[in-house]
Formats: structure tokens, sequence, C-alpha cells
């Protein structure tokens, strides 16, 4: 039976992640456990608890005397990871392209609706992008590539906000999931192979220039 201080580390660790996701917390950012805890209502104990998860997962960062800080990946680091997001996510697209379900293809075609409708709102729009990504993954049915996505995309959470913030990559994002679905729909693994790479690596141009104008790069 998972004790009630269980629960409360569980519940703050969701929490933060959302934060991250949001981009409420942004790379750099201290999390003490005092201020998490009043913010939240608990003891400090299931707030240590939650960032030292946080912690082993790469997410955060202990300094002396300082406390714990959302990691500041290096520029190699984001090269890195969206490297290793182009070959898992290839993947992902290529053996979608065999085993997606009628079903499930009309529910990526509706999640992507609502992804076009949110272009005036980054934040929803990002939240959405996770939705179509995830439901891709889902799609391919193979656990092991899922939990390799699922720990590059927690590792991601890091990078800082979302590249569709930037106008002109939430309007390419939206042609490129388009381009995909179609592929998807016609059963063609090596054209949505080849979309999702073209995908990913304008994905990466984006990030890149965000990453240097951000503040906390420099």
């Amino acid at each position: 039976m998972v004790s009630a201080s269980e629960n409360q580390a569980i519940t703050c660790y969701r929490e933060l992640i959302n934060r991250l996701q949001a981009g409420l917390i942004q790379p750099g950012d201290y999390l003490r456990e005092q201020l998490v805890a009043e913010e939240f209502g608990i003891s400090r104990t299931p707030v240590r608890e939650a960032l030292r998860k946080l912690e082993m997962e790469g997410l955060l960062v202990s300094e002396p005397r300082l406390g714990m800080r959302v990691r500041v990946l290096d520029y190699t680091e984001v090269i890195e990871i969206y490297e290793v997001r182009e070959v898992h996510e290839r993947a992902v697209a290529r053996i979608a392209a065999v085993k997606a379900t009628d079903i499930e293809l009309a529910e990526l075609k509706h999640i992507q609706s609502k992804f076009e409708k949110a272009k005036n709102n980054s934040g929803k729009m990002a939240a959405l992008n996770q939705q179509f990504h995830f439901a891709l993954l889902q799609m391919a049915k193979n656990r092991f590539l899922t939990k390799a996505v699922e720990s590059m995309q927690r590792t991601m959470l890091v990078l800082g906000p979302s590249t569709l913030t930037d106008t002109k990559r939430a309007n390419g994002a939206i042609k490129e999931h388009r381009a995909l679905i179609q592929a998807l729909e016609k059963r063609d693994a090596d054209k949505a192979e080849a979309i999702m790479s073209t995908h990913l690596q304008n994905a990466q141009q984006s990030r890149i220039r965000q990453y240097q104008m951000n503040p906390w790069h420099v």
C-alpha cells in the first residue's frame, strides 16, 4: 500500500514535470525544497523524494549550498539529443505506417485539427504537438521503442520553451504533420520516414536558433 508521503511525492513530481513541459520552470531555475513544500502545502520529505527522482532522470543537478537546479544543456548536448530523437522517431514513423489502424489514423487527424486551430496559442500548440507524437508512438506498438522515446522526451524537458513559439516554425510543423498523415494513410513507410526526418531536422534548426538567443545559455 502506498503511503500518504509517497502519494505526495508522486503528485509533486508530476506537477513539476507539467511545469517543465509548460515552460513555467526554465533551465537554470532553482527548485528549493522549502519553497516547493510551502507552495504545495506538504512537508519537505515528499518534495525531497520528487526532486531526487528528477535528478536521477537527469533533469536537475545538485549544487552545494544552493540546492537543486534545472539542468542547462550545452550546445553539443542539444545536437546529440536531436540526433537520437531523429533516429528513434524515424523508426516510429516507418513502423506506424505499417501498423496503424484506421481508428488510430482518425484520432491522429483529430489531434492535428486541434493543433492547427491552436496556432495562435503556442502553449496549447506545444501540448497538442506532444499528443500528436505520443499518438504516433502508440501506433508503432513497440514496447522497447516506446521506452527509448519516452526517456528521450523526458530529457528534452530541459531544452526550454517549445520551438512552436516561433510562428514560422509553427506553420512549418503544421504542414509537416499534414504530409506525414498523408503518407501514413497511403501506408508509405519510406515517405513517412523521410517526412519525419525533415520534420525533426527543421525542429532542430529552430531549437538551435532559440538556444543561441536565450540568456541561460550565455
